[in-house]
């Protein structure tokens, strides 16, 4: 809970959370993903690609130091083919 303060303590990454998400009272899954990962020091996985000033899992993980990449990166770095 308090790393997930401390990301949307960074004014654009609360944009994780779109304001319509926020008035119908849904469900967003992105930041506890994000500091799951950074407490277990595990990777995100993730299709979203890094963007300047973007506030995509890439870019959070980037800022935290958290390890994040795609599937097809996942398999590369196992060493599976597929």
């Amino acid at each position: 809970m308090a790393f997930v303060a401390e990301i949307f303590a960074v004014g654009h990454f609360r944009q994780l959370v779109s304001e319509d998400v926020l008035l119908r009272g849904g469900f967003v899954a992105d930041p506890w993903l994000i500091a799951r990962a950074k407490l277990l020091g595990g990777c995100v996985l993730t299709e979203e690609k890094l963007k300047p000033n973007a506030a995509k899992i890439p870019n959070v993980c980037k800022h935290f130091g958290v390890d994040f990449c795609s599937v097809e990166a996942l398999f590369e770095r196992k060493g599976w083919r597929y």
